[in-house]
């Protein structure tokens, strides 16, 4: 089933073509539009038009529970779009103060399919590109309605922006043997990469009546929201939906995807998600007489208790591949060149292993054991004094599973007639060097989203909501928000009045380090990312020899 055609087939027309004449808000007080389902009224805010809690899918709830997003029922009248829409369910606690503030004002309800646009209010008539942000999160948390992604500032500088909603944990990535064979023909698992494709759908057919030109759609997203950007490289469904994309904070696995129906590798990707299904229905002890009454209690239940759930679990929930939208490891579609032909940048930060400092030792420990598995001190001298299972968890997940594999997929760029371009973000705040070790995770959004000055708390780490940032900060900011506008305006990120930024080529090896210089540096990290990308190339190598002799003995 395709997701793309489907969803289209049903759009009810075309708002704007490419050639129309956007529309000015200036003098709207508030804005109206008119898209495929029905009439929005927004507001002006300071000259930029928003447009809030626009539904592009059906709720997914009842029997539309784990199915494929449906298409939105038109409306008549003048809706209203002043307020945002729901945030999907997900448990609190993983933010600050200030985002969990937010959720209890928009509230949490699976009837959460929304986005939102930010555009100039007063402009021209050309359509603008189009900047389409994928929120992170550990694909559990998060909103695209959070203040923090705020687009009043990137409009400012001539885009529109949209930010989306996209199904969560369980209710964004389950399946069980009953609902695969019940639903057998359709898209499975990953509902949040079905929810990210139907709002690309959503811009491409409607975008123009704010202003965005459809054939100009960046789509750039951090963490979870990075990797769903890896992900929407690979799926045959997104193909034609966006122009250029940018991968923040993205760490994927290089020797295996987590798989809906198969086993995989021992780690993280050795269960598939079928198992996980099972293990729920196991946990809330579903008594069922048949497969339909199973499915038809898993999709009454109330979505608290799974959120619950799925807080003590802690299992993971990124992508996996379903054979049909994600139908292959997204480093061996990347290898053979059949990711999206369009214009790439990809980086990660200098302290991603923040995220894991306050995980017990024991489980610091366990995460480094399967690489430390079978090696020498030889094999490990690659990491210098840091090669404990302790120390090694720390420099396997932010270097194995952030640093090598953007390297690895801006490599197999190469591999399509598209540019790409890699970056390595090391800057620390003025007021903060000497007191951490480098650029935590995400340290970059709220510079990128431009809201530093007056939201200081939006600031990554938490230390940096106490000590304002300085004006070298800002201009850091500016400058790293300027590289992206050129992206979204022009495929790319250089232009008038910045450091020269070198297109990624894996014989030069040049990324860009973000700092106060901004220089691009060859061979960054070379002797460790090459060790650890042959590490996990020969463990792929070693579980599909495995999996091919266990399937010659069954045959």
């Amino acid at each position: 089933m395709n997701i793309s055609n489907k969803l289209s087939a049903l759009a009810l027309c075309l708002v704007c073509g490419p050639g129309a004449v956007a529309p000015s808000f200036a003098e709207a007080q508030p804005a109206r539009v008119r898209i495929d389902a029905g009439e929005l009224q927004g507001v002006v805010e300071d000259n930029i038009a928003v447009f809030r809690g626009i539904p592009y899918a059906a709720p997914p709830v009842g029997e539309l529970r784990w199915r494929p997003p449906q298409p939105v029922a038109a409306w008549d009248g003048l809706r209203d779009a002043s307020r945002f829409g729901h945030a999907c369910p997900q448990k609190l606690g993983a933010y600050p103060d200030w985002a969990d503030a937010h959720f209890a004002q928009v509230g949490l309800d699976e009837d959460c399919l929304s986005l939102n646009v930010w555009a100039p209010a007063d402009r021209g008539a050309e359509l603008l590109p189009v900047m389409f942000y994928i929120h992170g999160g550990n694909m559990q948390f998060g909103s695209g309605t959070m203040p923090l992604y705020d687009g009043s500032v990137l409009a400012r500088e001539g885009v529109v922006l949209v930010t989306i909603n996209y199904r969560l944990g369980y209710l964004g990535r389950f399946v069980h043997p009953a609902m695969s064979r019940a639903q057998a023909g359709e898209p499975l698992a990953n509902y949040g990469v079905f929810d990210q494709i139907a709002a690309l759908e959503w811009v491409q057919r409607n975008i123009a009546a704010f202003g965005g030109d459809p054939q100009r759609v960046t789509i750039f997203g951090h963490s979870a929201g990075g990797v769903s950007v890896n992900v929407l490289m690979i799926t045959p469904q997104s193909k034609g939906l966006f122009h250029g994309a940018i991968a923040q904070g993205s760490g994927i696995l290089l020797d295996a995807n987590q798989h809906a129906f198969e086993p995989g590798p021992p780690g993280p990707a050795s269960r598939s998600r079928e198992a996980y299904g099972e293990d729920l229905v196991e946990y809330f002890e579903i008594e069922a007489v048949d497969e339909k009454d199973l499915l038809d209690q898993l999709r009454a239940m109330p979505w608290e208790p799974m959120i619950e759930y799925q807080r003590k679990r802690q299992v993971p929930f990124n992508p996996v591949v379903d054979d049909v939208v994600v139908f292959d490891h997204v480093a061996r579609v990347f290898e053979r060149g059949e990711q999206h032909d369009v214009p790439y940048i990809g980086g990660a930060n200098s302290w991603e292993w923040n995220q894991i400092d306050d995980i017990p030792l024991i489980g610091k420990w366990f995460l480094g054991g399967a690489l430390i598995d079978g090696l020498s001190d030889e094999d490990l001298a690659i990491f210098d004094d840091q090669w404990t299972r302790i120390g090694l968890s720390q420099r396997w997940f932010a270097e194995g599973l952030f640093l090598s594999s953007t390297r690895y997929l801006g490599k197999q760029m190469a591999n399509v007639p598209a540019p790409a371009w890699l970056y390595h973000i090391t800057y620390i705040n003025e007021r903060l060097r000497g007191q951490i070790p480098g650029a935590v995770h995400g340290l970059e959004v709220p510079f990128i989203f431009g809201h530093v000055p007056e939201h200081p708390e939006f600031q990554r780490p938490a230390e940096a909501a106490t000590t304002p940032a300085t004006a070298a900060d800002l201009a850091f900011g500016d400058t790293l928000r300027a590289y992206w506008l050129n992206f979204a305006k022009t495929g790319n990120p250089n232009g008038p009045g910045l450091p020269e930024w070198p297109r990624y080529e894996p014989d030069t090896d040049l990324v860009l380090v973000v700092d106060e210089q901004m220089v691009p540096t060859p061979g960054l990290y070379k002797d460790t990312l090459d060790f650890l990308e042959e590490r996990a190339l020969i463990r792929r190598r070693d579980f599909e020899r495995a999996r091919l002799q266990a399937d010659g003995q069954r045959r």
